[in-house]
């Protein structure tokens, strides 16, 4: 099962906090700003609400909450709620501790004005890096395996120096890389393909479920090779690159 994750929310929403504040070197917008490497704080160990605002008209219906590994909200507890006038809030799931690595909370679609991020009373200043809250897309035709490389991309340069001997200069961690051939897709597939990359727009990276089930927070690494093969019947070219913080 592959799926993708690739619109968020707050990124056309007011986002505010209704309970707590923030802290003007670590500001509320970099929970929307796609760049996992800088994260949002308050300013106090207190309750915080992030609350996100869609306003009265075109409303997007979502069912899934991402937050990338790098945060600090282990064993913290946490709400994902929702509502239609600001005043009655609903669980959209069960309250939760906050664990190591990317969060990851479902629920059925559902369409409202308003919704609220929650961490509840925790014992030390949180840091969140990104707040997806999206609408996942699972492919009807994804492939079991990958059909390009499984290693790791490592981010190294090799030179040689007069005398013939190798010299390396790491300029990173190694990132995931996964390219995926679907070598028959029907129309909705490929308008689904087509509006994530109109979505990226090849500078707002997003998420990937892979075949090994794991959430992937990447970019594509080369324009999508979509090729119709029959009436209505496709070929797609899928390749991922991890983006790291």
């Amino acid at each position: 099962m592959l799926i993708t994750a690739h619109m968020n929310i707050l990124e056309s929403s007011v986002v505010s906090l209704s309970a707590g504040t923030e802290d003007p070197g670590f500001p509320v917008y970099r929970l929307h700003d796609r760049n996992i490497g800088r994260v949002f704080k308050p300013t106090a160990a207190e309750t915080i609400e992030i609350k996100v605002d869609q306003g009265a008209s075109g409303i997007k219906a979502i069912d899934r909450l991402l937050i990338p590994s790098d945060h600090s909200l282990d064993g913290l507890t946490l709400d994902i709620k929702h509502s239609d006038d600001d005043a009655l809030y609903t669980p959209a799931v069960a309250q939760w501790a906050g664990a190591s690595g990317v969060i990851d909370r479902s629920w059925a679609h559902a369409a409202h004005r308003y919704w609220k991020f929650i961490i509840t009373t925790p014992g030390s200043i949180p840091g969140i890096p990104e707040l997806f809250m999206s609408s996942s897309y699972e492919w009807p035709k994804g492939p079991a395996r990958p059909a390009g490389p499984l290693d790791r991309m490592h981010n190294v340069s090799n030179e040689l120096t007069s005398s013939g001997k190798d010299r390396f200069l790491v300029h990173g961690s190694p990132k995931a890389q996964r390219r995926y051939r679907l070598p028959r897709c029907g129309e909705s597939q490929k308008d689904a393909m087509l509006e994530l990359d109109d979505s990226w727009a090849g500078a707002k990276p997003f998420w990937l479920y892979d075949h090994t089930g794991q959430w992937i927070y990447g970019k594509l690494e080369a324009p999508l090779d979509i090729t119709e093969v029959a009436y209505q019947s496709y070929s797609v070219v899928f390749s991922f690159l991890e983006v790291l913080p």
